[in-house]
């Protein structure tokens, strides 16, 4: 039988207290956004692929509808649907 120092248990102790799950309060927080940027980054996306067309709701200055497809916005929603996708599963998944 090996006898284990103090500080040898304290580690194997350790990464027991750090897997405690989040509130609930905040899994629901980081689900409800996650959620809405992953919607808003496939918009984004579809938007700049010219695969889906919105006219301007309210414009401040000339404002004129997109006519072609984005590089940039297809990019940006690629990138905004993967972080909140990302967000999703980290709130709701279960730590053991």
């Amino acid at each position: 039988m090996i006898d284990e120092t103090p500080s040898e248990q304290r580690q194997s102790v350790r990464p027991n207290k750090r897997r405690k799950t989040w509130p609930l309060w905040l899994r629901i927080t980081g689900t409800v956004v996650g959620t809405a940027l992953t919607l808003l980054g496939l918009l984004w996306a579809l938007q700049g692929a010219d695969l889906v067309r919105i006219e301007p709701i309210g414009c401040v200055a000339n404002c004129e509808p997109i006519t072609e497809g984005s590089i940039g916005w297809l990019v940006t929603g690629v990138l905004a649907a993967l972080v909140g996708l990302w967000l999703v599963y980290v709130a709701i998944r279960r730590r053991r």
